[in-house]
């Protein structure tokens, strides 16, 4: 019995060199960047990976969308520029503890590290693009709100001075956003690179972003608080019979001037706790009404001003208080302690970042 031998075939399957031109290192790093962009949203997978950030996204939104629609009617904002943050931390807690792990997690439980780093990419780059890419999708999710709000406060409006109030009020909730994209980023990034288990590095995040809140809450309310009273006293403008607003004081028709309105033209002014407002035509300037204001200040405890630094939400929060005067949180004032406040988010975002690149000049990539 014979037996045939056995015949080699050759198989042409493409392989070509590449003759393109060579971008170099920048250009790895913003590929990596891009991709790591379009993963946050779940760009290039399946429905299931769009769920969470789009859903986030859309809540975020429905407040402006009300912001807007109030606008049209010559209404008061929903929820002000300033305060969209703080009061809807949770649903960027939800995203970051998604999308971080998304980030870097799946790299460490699938083994790919080595295939990053065998390209001309220094160990740094990884975590940088990584890093800026959550700090992106998180503004975008921060600021895109206000600037829904802003545009719906621009069109309505009718002056410039009414443009110029809304771009002055914009600009804490910018200054917010921004804090809270570059703070939240680095802690959820380097909690996350430090496990390959998805699930379990969503729920460290989640877990330190609510039992801090918890505990700085206890702190806050652990004393009981005093109040203050304040007589103040400003000049709004008036407006017709014909042409009530929330902008201007109708006085004279019994309606009283809008409390909105008297937070925004009264610096320092904080309404939270019932006012007595009271005023009258200036004699001496037309269109303007002098208005008196008794209201009263909660006097917090030491103990409720500290517990705010327990927690990275009320740490921004008590530094946008004391970098803008603000009076319309619900968190304690934290002064005299708002340089600590400060001082403790810069600490804090500085030490997370750290930590992530050292983590990536030591991780294995075997």
């Amino acid at each position: 019995m014979s037996t045939s031998a056995p015949t080699s075939v050759i198989h042409d399957i493409g392989y070509k060199p590449y003759t393109g031109p060579r971008q170099g290192h920048g250009q790895i790093v913003r590929g990596l960047y891009v991709h790591s962009l379009r993963s946050v949203f779940g760009f290039g997978r399946g429905a299931k990976a769009k769920v969470v950030p789009f859903a986030v996204l859309a809540i975020m939104l429905f407040p402006a969308i009300l912001n807007v629609y109030t606008a049209s009617k010559g209404e008061s904002l929903v929820m002000p520029y300033s305060l969209m943050a703080y009061r809807l931390f949770l649903f960027s807690v939800v995203f970051v503890a998604v999308a971080a792990p998304e980030l870097v997690s799946r790299d460490l439980r699938h083994h790919t590290l080595p295939l990053y780093f065998s390209r001309p990419l220094r160990r740094s780059d990884y975590p940088l693009a990584k890093l800026l890419a959550l700090i992106s999708a998180l503004l975008i999710v921060q600021l895109l709100p206000i600037l829904v709000t802003y545009l719906g406060q621009a069109a309505s409006a009718t002056s410039g001075h009414q443009i110029w109030l809304d771009s002055r009020d914009a600009f804490p909730g910018v200054f917010v956003g921004v804090l809270y994209a570059v703070l939240f980023s680095t802690v959820s990034l380097l909690l996350a690179s430090s496990t390959g288990r998805r699930v379990i590095a969503t729920g460290v995040i989640a877990i330190l972003f609510l039992v801090t809140t918890a505990i700085s809450s206890v702190l806050q309310n652990a004393v009981g608080t005093t109040y203050q009273e304040h007589v103040t006293a400003c000049v709004e403008p008036t407006v017709p019979k014909n042409n009530p607003g929330p902008r201007a004081f109708p006085v004279g028709e019994g309606d009283g001037p809008p409390v909105a309105l008297v937070g925004r033209l009264c610096p320092g002014v904080d309404l939270r706790n019932g006012a007595d407002i009271g005023g009258r035509l200036d004699p001496d300037k037309p269109g303007y009404a002098d208005l008196t204001v008794h209201y009263e200040t909660p006097v917090y405890s030491n103990v409720a001003k500290v517990g705010g630094m327990t927690n990275p939400v009320t740490i921004i929060e008590g530094t946008r208080i004391w970098v803008f005067h603000a009076t319309d949180s619900d968190m304690p004032d934290p002064s005299p302690l708002g340089p600590a406040y400060a001082a403790e988010l810069a600490v804090l975002a500085l030490a997370a970042g750290g930590g992530l690149f050292l983590r990536y000049r030591k991780v294995s990539v075997s």
